[in-house]
């Protein structure tokens, strides 16, 4: 979602696409860094540890990193239009993350099961879901998916709030 604004704003120069975006990159960062913690939560029980250097793993942390790197460019730059502009630009080459992350799972062996698409043959473990698991994970998506959402669209909201409290400052204190 990040990158399609990234270039909408390159497109169109909206600030309301770079607010889109930069809500778009900490809702994912949030739920990215929810789920590598919960992730360690779990497998400490089923693997005896807290972390494995597992490709899952490693791709879902550096995928975080490139979020955290994101904010800190954006923090590095005063100027609004340049801070937008570079940031949609990072979110073009960060967006590259997520077909890389999907093609290394399936190139590279892993501890995870292949839930998704056909198994490699270099895949560990098998899963065959039940129906009863089927839907659980269908409706848990679509919940989680709407919640998404839901935390972008306020995001957003607040963004353009932010922007109008700032002009109103500049309007007051030129005055």
């Amino acid at each position: 979602m990040a990158s399609i604004a990234g270039v909408a704003y390159l497109v169109s120069k909206k600030m309301f696409w770079d607010r889109f975006g930069l809500a778009a990159v900490e809702v994912s960062a949030m739920f990215f860094l929810i789920t590598i913690v919960l992730g360690s939560i779990w497998a400490r029980p089923a693997w005896n540890t807290w972390w494995t250097w597992d490709v899952r793993l490693t791709s879902a942390a550096v995928t975080e990193l490139i979020f955290i790197a994101y904010f800190m460019l954006r923090a590095g730059i005063e100027d609004p239009e340049k801070r937008a502009r570079f940031g949609a630009i990072y979110t073009l080459l960060g967006g590259l993350s997520a077909p890389i992350t999907f093609m290394v799972i399936r190139l590279f062996r892993s501890i995870h099961p292949v839930v998704v698409g056909n198994p490699s043959a270099e895949a560990q473990g098998g899963f065959d879901m039940t129906v009863d698991m089927r839907n659980t994970l269908f409706i848990t998506l679509i919940a989680f998916t709407i919640l998404f959402i839901d935390f972008i669209w306020h995001r957003v909201r607040l963004g353009g709030l932010q922007e109008k409290v700032e002009q109103l400052k500049l309007k007051t204190l030129g005055e």
